[in-house]
């Protein structure tokens, strides 16, 4: 290797080893709303510090940091502006999408006090939320509503990045009825059957997620067609539907657990019926890339969560056989998740 490659491989390296500034520093960005309160206008550090109650000279270093994360911009004015990326921020970012900012509130907060931790995992395979909190799975949203709003607000946002690309299915065309299994407060079965009339949605999850869920579900105007069930996927699922969809499930728990959930998918399902798994399919190797990268983010992630993992095509094409589903086809999103296509022996 020559030493301009050694070199700025060492550089990379760095940057990755500090990267913690960034998740930080959205953080506090979302925590004193700099979003919205940039969104009203361009405006001085000053008349930002005094609205939030914070030194000028401290919040002008902060505004200074974000504009390297492409939040805002500050002008020859001395005023900042907001950028593209902290229109994403803002509780209501209108024709964006939906707001990213639950997504940095739980990677900064919740998530964050786990990384830590991220050796015990390594070291046993066991989830370290579950050590520190004592409760598995997610019954640790249980009694704390508010975390478990930012929860499902997160994956709204991450849902609504490759909801066009699952509403795009030929599969859609002939079916009649759908449940979205861990569905929470139903973004995707809201979309998918707004998208297509004919179709009668059913949304699986915990209790946490029915409020949003209903909102949601009557401001699209589809409640006659749409509907949120109470319950737990490793107990039940609603019977003889034509389409049973799993986004980012299976990657929570080990295989045991998936070969569970999809055991039930199987026997309240008649022959025929379509199984979808959007999951990030992780490759045999991983590279030096941006896309390996966010696997391996998500990879880890689930590690210390839950004590679930990332998998290769070829291990979540063996659960599905297992549970009796044979895959069809692999179908590429916009951003980093696959949907595999499988159908009930």
């Amino acid at each position: 290797m020559s030493t301009a490659s050694q070199r700025r491989a060492r550089e990379r390296l760095l940057r990755h080893a500090t990267a913690c500034w960034s998740t930080q520093a959205l953080g506090v960005a979302v925590e004193m709303d700099l979003p919205d309160r940039l969104g009203a206008g361009p405006a001085t550090a000053a008349n930002l510090a005094a609205d939030c109650g914070a030194p000028a000279e401290a919040l002008q270093r902060l505004l200074r940091a974000l504009c390297a994360l492409d939040v805002c911009r500050e002008g020859s004015d001395g005023r900042f502006t907001l950028a593209a990326g902290g229109e994403a921020l803002r509780r209501d970012p209108g024709a964006a999408g939906p707001s990213l900012r639950a997504i940095v509130q739980w990677w900064s907060g919740p998530m964050w006090s786990l990384w830590p931790e991220l050796a015990y995992s390594v070291r046993t395979g066991h989830s370290a939320r579950e050590r520190r909190t004592g409760q598995p799975g997610y019954a640790f949203l249980d009694d704390q509503p508010e975390m478990a709003a930012t929860f499902h607000q997160a994956m709204q946002a991450m849902t609504a990045m490759v909801a066009d690309d699952i509403i795009a299915l030929d599969v859609w065309r002939d079916a009649k009825q759908l449940v979205d299994v861990g569905g929470g407060n139903g973004t995707l079965a809201a979309a998918i059957a707004s998208a297509h009339p004919h179709l009668h949605a059913s949304i699986l999850d915990r209790a946490d997620a029915q409020g949003a869920a209903d909102v949601l579900i009557h401001s699209r105007g589809i409640a006659s067609r749409c509907r949120f069930v109470v319950g737990d996927f490793f107990v039940e699922v609603p019977a003889g539907l034509d389409v049973y969809l799993l986004k980012s499930i299976l990657h929570n728990w080990d295989d045991a657990a998936c070969a569970r959930i999809l055991s039930l998918c199987a026997r309240a399902s008649a022959p025929g019926a379509w199984v979808l798994l959007v999951e990030r399919v992780r490759p045999q190797r991983l590279r030096p890339r941006q896309h390996d990268a966010g696997l391996a983010r998500t990879d880890l992630n689930m590690l210390i969560g839950l004590g679930g993992r990332e998998r290769t095509l070829e291990e979540l094409a063996e659960l599905l056989a297992t549970a009796g589903f044979e895959l069809k086809a692999v179908r590429p999103t916009a951003f980093e998740f696959s949907i595999l296509v499988a159908r009930r022996r």
